[in-house]
């Protein structure tokens, strides 16, 4: 069986009303999508609908974790993660994305695939830097050679010398 056949919702098999599926994210999901960041997760997603006869109005709801690597060191770690999120069906001529949140479907279309927007809607709630956790003493728990390299790298405090010869330059033309 298709993997993916899951997150098929049957809009027009729908009866008007409210619709609730329930599905538990994991490292299979992830793997279907190419250069996925996510690592593995555990995810547990509720997708409430409401069908009315002109529209479907998804609710996605999601809380976990996931695990991906660390923007600093690069070492897997875990990261909770929960979002919410919305997603309006109108039904009209063609496929087309009308905005963010609303998606033409085409009159007559049974089927409705969820996948790439719970695909989407997971990554979106991550944060955008993604470094391990501090320690209860504040310390970094990345990878401490990792740690160290960088320290060596930072570069000086003093300043260069180059810098100063433009700033004489900048006074001096300004005066």
């Amino acid at each position: 069986m298709n993997y993916f056949a899951q997150f098929i919702i049957p809009v027009t098999g729908l009866k008007p009303g409210s619709h609730q599926f329930d599905y538990e994210i994991d490292d299979s999901f992830f793997e279907h999508f190419e250069y996925s960041e996510i690592r593995t997760s555990l995810i547990n997603l509720h997708l409430g609908i409401e069908k009315e006869d002109n529209l479907v109005v998804i609710h996605f709801n999601f809380k976990g974790r996931v695990t991906v690597p660390c923007d600093r060191c690069y070492e897997l770690f875990d990261l909770p993660m929960a979002g919410q999120e919305r997603l309006i069906l109108k039904f009209g001529s063609d496929f087309h994305e009308e905005s963010e949140e609303i998606q033409v479907v085409p009159i007559g279309e049974n089927h409705f695939d969820v996948s790439p927007f719970i695909y989407e809607f997971i990554l979106l709630s991550l944060p955008v830097r993604r470094v391990h956790p501090d320690n209860e003493r504040g310390e970094s728990t990345c990878d401490p050679e990792v740690i160290r390299l960088l320290e060596e790298k930072q570069p000086s405090s003093e300043p260069d010398p180059r810098w100063e010869a433009l700033a004489k330059l900048k006074k001096k033309n300004k005066s």
